[in-house]
Order: C-alpha cells, then structure tokens, then sequence
C-alpha cells in the first residue's frame, strides 16, 4: 500500500467547538461537507479539512499546514493549537509515496522537541532535536556510509542497505502510535471506524509559515 498523509495529532482532553477552531487556524469560508472515515481524508482534497477525536486525541487532515510544522519557529497554526490546548502534545505528520515523502514533528508543552522530515531526491531535508523512544529502535539498525548518509540493515536484507527516504515511512508509523496506542499503519479502528466531520473552505487567511512568505514546502 502507498501511503498519502497530511495531519495533526492533538494530544489533549480539552474539548473545543471545530468549525470555530478551524476558523482561528486560517480555513476561510467553511462549509460542512459529509464526514467520512480517517482512511478515506487521511490525505484530503485541496480545500477540504477534516476534524474530530479519536481516544485522547484531536485529529485535523488538511492539506500543507502539517508541513509548516517543520519550521522551527512556530508559524500561526501551530500557535494557535499551543494556545488552545496549553500542554498538550502536538504531532504532524506527513506521508507521500510516490516520491517518498515522510515527516513527523513533536511540540510539547509549546516546545518544538523533535522534527524530522525527508524525502528520495532531497535526503533527509529536516532534522532538530534528540531521538524520540519511539525513534530508538529503528535507529538502533541504522550506520552512516562513506558518503555521510544514514543507511539501515536489517537481518531479512543484510547485504541490501536501505536509504532513510526507503524507511521513513516506519518512523512516521512508530510516532503515530504513541498517541493512538498502535503503529498507524496497523490501527484499523482509528482509520476504518473513526469518522471526521468535514468542510470545504476557500481559502487560507493566514499564511502557515512563520514568515508570513510562500511555505518552503510549496517550491517541490
């Protein structure tokens, strides 16, 4: 299976009205649309969002704003989610197979703790902060070649090392399940029976990148 994603975690408890949410974070002239299951938004059309909760955790699917995440200093979406929800933890992820896109970002308590982010033809582009526990173990069959770069063994293909765009899609599957209680690829109630409410917008009002200027992620 190729995997397409575009969202953000919210680890928290606290209760929050969607619709007024989604407004604070950018989304202009919002308009219910039918909800559909995490599977099927999970990487949602251009001008749709999806919102809802599963377990202790808002889910947010939207195009572009999770990959703002990856800037070290916050840009307005991800202050407003630290704003909104004080001490929680934060997740963004991203995932393109096709050209092997991956990237995972972790704020806690308001703090940017760990991003990482890559893909085929950049290597790994994005990399800040110490090793997540959910990191360790992938790390851990990982060696740098003569040329600098991370590669992986692994014991079914010990003679075949992969490249960090080839496994990247394993980290983001590992981070994901610290908060939804199991790695995304194999959680089957979060993507098959949780259901997100759904709107179409128009535009985005506030820019996601810190500087205000065109997101860097726009220039692939």
């Amino acid at each position: 299976m190729g995997w397409k994603a575009s969202a953000i975690i919210v680890h928290s408890g606290k209760e929050t009205d969607h619709k007024s949410l989604l407004t604070e974070l950018g989304f202009s002239n919002l308009s219910k649309i039918k909800a559909r299951t995490v599977e099927e938004v999970i990487n949602p059309n251009d001008n749709e969002v999806y919102i809802g909760r599963y377990k202790n955790n808002l889910i947010i699917c939207a195009p572009d704003m999770p990959m703002s995440f990856f800037e070290e200093t916050p840009g307005h979406a991800e202050k407003i989610l630290i704003d909104k929800f004080p001490g929680a933890e934060i997740c963004a992820i991203v995932l393109h197979s096709v050209v092997n896109l991956w990237g995972y970002s972790v704020t806690k308590d308001g703090q940017k703790i760990r991003a990482r982010a890559g893909s085929a033809d950049d290597g790994t582009f994005v990399e800040f902060g110490e090793p997540l526990k959910e990191e360790l173990e992938l790390l851990s069959k990982s060696q740098i070649n003569a040329e600098g770069r991370r590669e992986y063994i692994f014991e079914d293909y010990p003679d075949e090392p992969m490249s960090e765009d080839q496994v990247g899609e394993e980290f983001v599957f590992e981070i994901t399940g610290k908060y939804l209680g199991e790695p995304l690829d194999s959680c089957e109630d979060f993507l098959f029976e949780t259901r997100l409410e759904g709107y179409s917008y128009s535009k985005i009002i506030n820019s996601f990148s810190a500087s205000g200027g065109k997101p860097w992620w726009k220039f692939w």
